[in-house]
């Protein structure tokens, strides 16, 4: 039985991780600074995604914490009680406006904290796993190598969301636990929810520009909806429980390649995602380029559909390379699994 150690534990990858350890046999202590029912919940639930027993989350140790504090807010002799693989998974995410410091407070303050925990008193023979995502790169157009990055102007990124993560991707390039190579990077695609049924307990992502579609598209039915494009425009989303698979395997191997992207190795074109939406919402949503625009102006109701959706649609307007090996690639998207996620979140996700 292995011992884990998982931050951010009421989050979506991390309550889809601690119930694939736990389901295992492994013992497992989360950490989080929501309250213990609403993880055991939230575990709960993630088991019975991935169809395992839900009961399975009374076997989670919880202990409160806090990302602002050196220590993590709890009594880490305790924590580290015993050699383990400390999951770094809790994180701001948010792509709001005016939130730089706070997202520089959390995403790279509270992970130099956690490292800073993990460093003085994790037992020898512990790893530490860092979950990160595939878009710190940035607006880079170039392909994204699986190393350590370097520091980037946050003009050089869509949102300050990325700029946090590729920051704490930097300084912890440059800690002992980097030196010592026993730190494993994570870089995550899109996330969304269970390849076998689109289950998904999630509001971020693909779901955020679901609900926004979702929310027009019954108001007004029938209407045209025009979205600026790259002409190579893909999204490399990632179902949940091929990503744990991949993080699970990844962990309890070599970590001789530290930073490793848990994609898959085919994306989802937009145009593919765009006719599977328009499939099961009353709406036709078509990409364009910027051009197509400027030859024919949006119509008002096009504007304030693109102004609701500012923050996915950056992503649409981008061509993405990512460097990855056969080991860290979740099973790609195919068209059955992209209509399982869509018409189980329009038929069960989306509010009243």
């Amino acid at each position: 039985m292995a011992n884990h150690v998982v931050d951010g534990a009421n989050g979506f990858v991390a309550s889809h991780l601690i119930g694939a350890l736990v389901a295992r046999g492994d013992s497992v202590i989360a950490l989080a600074r929501a309250s213990e029912e609403v993880v055991r919940r939230k575990v709960s639930d993630a088991l019975a995604t991935l169809h395992l027993n839900p009961d399975l989350a009374k076997k989670v140790q919880f202990r409160t914490f806090s990302l602002g504090d050196p220590a993590l807010g709890t009594a880490a002799p305790d924590v580290f009680a015993e050699p383990c693989t400390y999951w770094h998974s809790a994180a701001l995410i948010t792509f709001f406006p005016r939130r730089e410091a706070e997202l520089h407070a959390v995403n790279v303050v509270g992970s130099a904290n956690a490292v800073t925990a993990f460093t003085r008193h994790a037992k020898p023979g512990s790893r530490y796993v860092h979950v990160s995502t595939a878009y710190q790169n940035g607006t880079t157009h170039s392909r994204t190598l699986e190393q350590w990055p370097e520091y980037g102007h946050p003009s050089e990124f869509r949102n300050d969301y990325e700029h946090s993560k590729r920051a704490a991707e930097v300084a912890l390039s440059q800690t002992g636990l980097a030196r010592k190579s026993v730190v494993l990077v994570t870089r995550l695609g899109v996330m969304v929810g269970h390849s076998g049924t689109g289950r998904a307990l999630s509001d971020l992502g693909l779901y955020d520009f679901l609900r926004v579609i979702a929310l027009f598209a019954r108001r007004t039915p029938g209407e045209r909806v025009r979205f600026v494009c790259h002409p190579g425009a893909a999204l490399h989303l990632t179902p949940v429980d091929g990503t744990v698979d991949r993080m699970l395997a990844l962990a309890d191997g070599p970590l001789d390649r530290p930073v490793r992207h848990l994609v898959p190795a085919v994306a989802v074109p937009v145009t593919d995602l765009f006719a599977a939406i328009s499939a099961h919402l009353p709406v036709e949503l078509v990409p364009v380029t910027a051009e197509d625009v400027e030859a024919e102006p949006f119509t008002r109701f096009e504007a304030i559909v693109n102004m609701r959706c500012k923050f996915t649609s950056p992503y649409l307007r981008h061509e993405y390379e990512f460097e990855s090996r056969a080991d860290a690639q979740p099973p790609p998207v195919t068209p059955r699994i992209l209509d399982l996620l869509i018409s189980w979140y329009v038929r069960e996700g989306l509010p009243e």
